[in-house]
């Protein structure tokens, strides 16, 4: 129903202070022309922002999937280093391996670095974006460690040692 529609972006952009009179003339001109209306609809009722024709589904993915393998090699770094250091039989603080802290540490930088450097693209405050992507990289890292830990406590309560190859 195109008229309920134009009602309803009526009523979205009141609720953004713009008055009855203007909102009617916002709505009622961009509705005669299909693309504006459906991006407007898009970004006031959904919240998505309209494609933008100059993007590439191929190149994003390629740049998603190469910043994928770069920063997703950082925790396991740490213990690669760690093994071929002259100290690797350190056995660290109080007899505790430093290597899954350090791996925390490390992994937490480069999310944080990921974070400003996403912030340059998104005009997003720096530290804002850093601190937001560092935290939700961690969320995502203790969701997965809670999954291992209990499918490991699943699987030895089963009996099975290891998982069949």
């Amino acid at each position: 129903n195109p008229e309920g529609e134009i009602q309803e972006m009526i009523e979205l952009l009141k609720g953004h202070g713009i008055s009855t009179e203007d909102a009617e003339i916002i709505i009622r001109t961009t509705a005669k022309y299909p693309e504006i209306f459906l991006d407007q609809m898009m970004y006031y009722e959904l919240g998505f922002m309209p494609l933008d024709e100059d993007e590439k589904p191929a190149k994003q993915g390629l740049v998603t999937f190469l910043s994928f393998c770069v920063f997703g090699l950082v925790p396991l770094l740490v213990y690669i280093l760690s093994g071929l250091l002259p100290w690797k039989d350190y056995s660290g603080i109080n007899g505790y391996n430093m290597s899954f802290p350090l791996s925390c540490i490390a992994t937490a930088l480069t999310l944080m670095v990921l974070g400003a450097v996403k912030a340059k693209f998104s005009n997003e405050y720096w530290l804002s974006s850093a601190v937001k992507t560092m935290l939700m990289g961690a969320a995502a890292c203790a969701v997965s460690y809670a999954i291992g830990f209990l499918i490991s406590t699943f699987l030895n309560k089963e009996g099975v040692d290891e998982c069949p190859a």
